[in-house]
């Protein structure tokens, strides 16, 4: 059976548990916590446990971002938007009878306050706010939240009796004021909200084991791997080992290929060897053969795809270091992720930009390869490459290579930068690089 995993405080655990019974085809295990910055040991039992991870708000979304990429696990979280806020201030303007400016505010971004202000065409007024914006900025080096701080606010602004009512969007800091005295509600969620976000778990999570159905392909390639003396018995231990590796991976070895071998299996179950970490055996390999590997993983809804991606994914271990064994990734939507288990970086070899979409057509050729072509030139640090490199790279005779190179020179967008004589004494080979034309394309 499918499982989510709820995070949040018992309060919010207790309110969305109730919908649970809408979706009897998923197991939902609750992960109950006291503060959502001290969350890591709960997302250390939810790794091994869950497919997808629902959290109860941003603070606590933020914080778990680093174990979240530790165990590869998708999650969503309750947003927090300008209707909560505005049914928090009409409930305690109802019930309390409180004038809005009496009310003291902690809540993400001042900007949602400023929205539902302007709304409703209050210029005039003046609240006393304490955001916490940061909270949306993944991308950067994880931040502190001091609920004491939080706290403080509230109850200075009360016992100086500038405010009568204090709004908070942080439970433990709603749990603080309580036992303070201080009148305070949490932002209300609405049941709305709560079943829609629900709902949004259970269809991300569907479409998460639709993604994990997709086949998945590994390519191995040995560097230090005999030509002649030795080979058979090389082959043999290696083998043996792949197919050690391939068992926890619910994979199998194929037999026919080799240099670089193969290795197939499913996303889903090459996904949880990467959240298990039972795919750095790979990595081990290179004491036991004493060689470096070069790894690429692969995923596509076809076969073919799958094969395709990996092999690409090859591409960049090879060019990205041959003294040391590296792994990348390319999935299905040609996001290259890697290299894995070090200092992992994504980018993508896609491009929807017109430009490109408007130069494939001028040169005739598709945009899937002229990304692939914009790619190698990448790989080769702008540096001047032969029609054989670019065959190698392609896949293809050095004559098809040599009709692609063609194009690019008849429209002005490569150039010949000299010639390269080589090591069997035959005819020089041109060497070609890019014109200031094609330059442009590439985004720094």
């Amino acid at each position: 059976m499918v499982a989510i995993g709820v995070l949040g405080s018992k309060l919010f655990i207790d309110a969305i548990s109730e919908y649970y019974a809408l979706y009897p085809e998923i197991s939902f295990i609750n992960y109950s916590y006291e503060s959502p910055w001290d969350i890591d040991h709960l997302l250390d039992k939810a790794g091994k446990e869950v497919d997808f991870l629902l959290f109860s708000g941003a603070i606590a979304y933020y914080f778990g971002q680093k174990k979240m990429k530790e165990y590869r696990l998708m999650a969503t979280y309750v947003s927090f938007n300008e209707f909560v806020l505005s049914l928090s201030l009409f409930s305690i303007y109802f019930h309390e009878k409180i004038p809005l400016e009496k009310i003291s505010i902690d809540l993400p971004k001042q900007e949602f306050l400023e929205n539902v202000l302007k709304e409703i065409h209050i210029t005039d007024l003046t609240m006393s706010v304490k955001d916490y914006p940061w909270i949306f900025h993944l991308e950067e080096q994880t931040q502190s939240l001091d609920i004491s701080q939080f706290i403080q606010f509230h109850l200075d602004l009360y016992k100086q009796g500038k405010t009568q009512f204090a709004l908070t969007s942080i439970h433990a800091v709603y749990e603080e004021l309580q036992k303070l005295s201080i009148p305070s509600i949490y932002m209300v969620q609405t049941k709305q909200s709560l079943k829609e976000t629900l709902e949004r778990a259970v269809t991300l999570t569907k479409f998460k084991k639709t993604k994990d159905s997709q086949i998945a392909v590994i390519s191995i390639k040995v560097m230090n791997y005999p030509t002649s003396h030795g080979e058979q018995e090389f082959r043999l231990k290696l083998l043996q080992y792949l197919h050690e590796i391939a068992k926890q991976l619910n994979a199998r070895v194929s037999l026919e290929q080799h240099q670089p071998f193969l290795i197939y299996t499913n996303r889903g179950s090459l996904e949880t060897g990467l959240k298990e970490k039972s795919l750095q055996k790979v990595l081990e390999l290179e004491g036991k053969i004493n060689s470096s590997l070069q790894i690429g993983i692969g995923y596509g809804y076809t076969m073919n795809d799958a094969e395709n991606h990996a092999n690409e994914a090859l591409f960049f271990s090879e060019k990205h270091s041959k003294e040391k064994t590296q792994i990348f990734l390319l999935d299905e939507d040609k996001k290259l992720i890697g290299p894995l288990f070090e200092n992992e970086k994504q980018f993508s070899l896609k491009n929807e930009d017109k430009e490109i979409q408007n130069l494939s057509e001028s040169l005739k050729m598709t945009a899937k390869n002229l990304n692939r072509f914009l790619d190698f030139i990448r790989l080769q640090q702008f540096r001047s490459f032969s029609a054989q490199e670019l065959a190698d790279y392609f896949e293809v005779s050095r004559r098809s290579a040599e009709r692609i190179i063609k194009r690019f020179l008849e429209k002005e967008l490569l150039m010949v930068t000299g010639e390269e004589q080589p090591y069997d004494l035959g005819r020089p080979r041109a060497l070609y690089n890019i014109s200031d034309k094609l330059k442009k394309y590439f985004v720094s």
